[in-house]
């Protein structure tokens, strides 16, 4: 059994882990879901912050909105934006991560 558990972790890894790089792996990742009809904001820790949002300029952000979820926001109204900053994250300012909705993207 510990055999088939170490190939299904390889074949995963395969599979998320698109290049050794961290960095250009995330990109691949960024582009295979623009392609698919994701809404995708990527901003990696060496580019800049967009003019006026106050964000640190080594901050690394990734947002995605799937079709379904975007689908779910048009249909119930897109008056909500619900965000998920759970994984390994300590502490966050609201205003530091708000955008404008956009309901046409």
């Amino acid at each position: 059994m510990g055999e088939i558990c170490r190939i299904r972790k390889e074949v995963l890894r395969a599979e998320i882990r698109l290049d050794a790089n961290d960095a250009h792996s995330t990109w691949i990742w960024v582009d295979k879901l623009q392609l698919q009809g994701d809404f995708m904001y990527y901003k990696d820790k060496q580019d800049p912050p967009p003019e006026g949002s106050d964000l640190a300029n080594n901050l690394f952000m990734l947002c995605i909105q799937t079709t379904f979820q975007k689908g779910a926001y048009e249909c119930l109204g897109n008056r909500f934006l619900g965000i998920d900053a759970t994984y390994n994250v300590t502490q966050y300012v609201t205003r530091d991560v708000m955008a404008p909705c956009d309901p046409k993207r």
